[in-house]
């Protein structure tokens, strides 16, 4: 799994201040009996099923069509679109059957997109499924749900969530199991003088720091921990050199984790250092999380430095955009936008639309939509800038109408149906019904009816008789 074994070491060396850190142990139970047939392929080359909701099942249920367009949303992996679907069906129909269990769906898709900010409105979601609707069919995979999110932004450094895993038994954490009864009492006789006499006590953990059999690793684990709720000097030059040198991925990044929680110069190049220099990739990109949480312009510079270098890890560079995008300073945001035509990964050059289509700033906000119309781009990206530029009200029913006409790719225009029925005014369910009319498209002309069926307009009654007397 991703990350695993540089974020374990978080998930046992952080227990004596009450912070843990939930790991990922695969795909939930329930998601992998409800999964369809696509998968996933994971860094390390297993497959973890892409779960969608189960069939629609009240009858003549009025949110039916929303629930089912939600579900092809999810099958397709169209997270955003399948946050609106499932959003918009409990604003139209919050009495509907499927009003309680879209609570979850609709937080699977966010947990799926990953951001911090994201992850964090999804366990708002399943929070409110949980206070609303207590017996909903997806309580317990909520539940899980939760749980691997709070793993997720606990590993991201958010104290609270970690809080929140080890006060409801989410995982246990902590390796003093693991210690020999001569370690113990060695530990607690540590842990004793550290309180009574840290002159004295900071050279035995330094001490034990320098060991490097396999025998003393739980010991180094606890002494790392133990050092690390020291602000001092010693203390990050120490933690500095366990980063460098110790053989154990554990206590590196335990080491790791307490330097980040310093904002000082020193922790600031160990970082550095780690990142550029460290031949074991967890352990970099662990470190390039901990960077996230400085905001000083110094640690933006690495980022940039970071996405700019050719041939650098795929997911860091990743990690980074997403990173300067959650700062959005002038110099940041014109970075991404200069760098975007030097990107070859499609996913990079995703990461990056979707990064800066968060902007409020218009000359951004009108070169992300150039994406949409540009026909050279690729319609991955054609179909992900229009859909986060499209989705405000910036952009005119007009313009849409155009887009819609001289597209021919299906999705696209699938997703300008999906937009114009959620723009209010006469011109945009005008040109639905003219799609339900006219276009030679049988499936496409049924879309359009499903989107006419959620209109409020008073014309949609009488044109949708018409087409039943046909």
């Amino acid at each position: 799994m991703r990350y695993h074994r540089a974020f374990r070491c978080v998930a046992r060396g952080l227990v004596g201040v009450g912070v843990v850190v939930a790991l990922s142990t695969g795909p939930l139970a329930a998601q992998q009996a409800a999964a369809g047939s696509s998968s996933r392929t994971l860094g390390t080359g297993s497959v973890s099923p892409e779960p969608a909701p189960p069939v629609a099942w009240p009858q003549q249920d009025p949110a039916d069509s929303l629930y089912k367009a939600g579900r092809q949303a999810l099958s397709r992996r169209a997270y955003r679109k399948a946050v609106d679907l499932f959003r918009s069906l409990r604003d139209r129909y919050p009495r509907s059957g499927y009003a309680a269990d879209s609570y979850y769906w609709e937080a699977f898709a966010l947990y799926r997109l990953s951001s911090t900010e994201h992850l964090k409105e999804a366990l708002q979601r399943l929070e409110v499924q949980r206070e609303r609707h207590p017996s909903a069919g997806t309580l317990r995979e909520a539940r899980m749900l939760a749980t691997r999110i709070r793993g997720q932004l606990a590993r991201r450094g958010d104290v609270e969530a970690a809080k929140r895993l080890a006060r409801e038994g989410g995982i246990v954490a902590g390796t003093r199991a693991q210690v020999s009864e001569e370690d113990e009492v060695r530990l607690a006789a540590l842990n004793a003088l550290m309180m009574m006499d840290n002159e004295k006590a900071l050279p035995l953990l330094r001490e034990v720091l320098l060991k490097r059999d396999e025998t003393s690793v739980d010991l180094r684990r606890q002494a790392v921990m133990m050092l690390g709720r020291r602000r001092t000097p010693e203390m990050e030059e120490t933690l500095l050199e366990v980063v460098r040198n110790d053989p154990d991925a554990e206590v590196k990044g335990m080491a790791l984790i307490w330097l980040a929680q310093s904002k000082s110069d020193r922790s600031f190049q160990a970082l550095q250092e780690v990142i550029q220099n460290s031949e074991d990739t967890e352990l970099a990109r662990h470190a390039l999380i901990a960077l996230a949480q400085r905001r000083d312009e110094r640690s933006a510079a690495l980022l940039r430095e970071i996405v700019s270098r050719p041939g650098s890890d795929d997911e860091m560079r990743e990690m980074a955009i997403m990173t300067l995008g959650q700062h959005p300073s002038l110099e940041n945001l014109d970075f991404l936008r200069e760098l975007y035509p030097t990107l070859e990964s499609v996913m990079l050059r995703e990461r990056l639309i979707y990064v800066l289509a968060m902007s409020k700033r218009s000359d951004i906000r009108d070169w992300v939509l150039q994406r949409a119309l540009d026909p050279n781009e690729p319609p991955d990206i054609r179909r992900q800038a229009l859909f986060m530029v499209a989705r405000g009200e910036d952009v005119p029913v007009a313009d849409l109408i155009a887009m819609y006409d001289g597209s021919d790719d299906p999705e696209m225009r699938g997703q300008l149906m999906y937009i114009l029925s959620m723009r209010k005014g006469p011109a945009a369910v005008t040109k639905l019904m003219e799609i339900a009319r006219n276009d030679p498209d049988p499936e496409r002309r049924q879309q359009a009816i499903m989107w006419l069926g959620q209109s409020k307009d008073p014309r949609v009654a009488e044109f949708l008789m018409e087409i039943v007397k046909q």
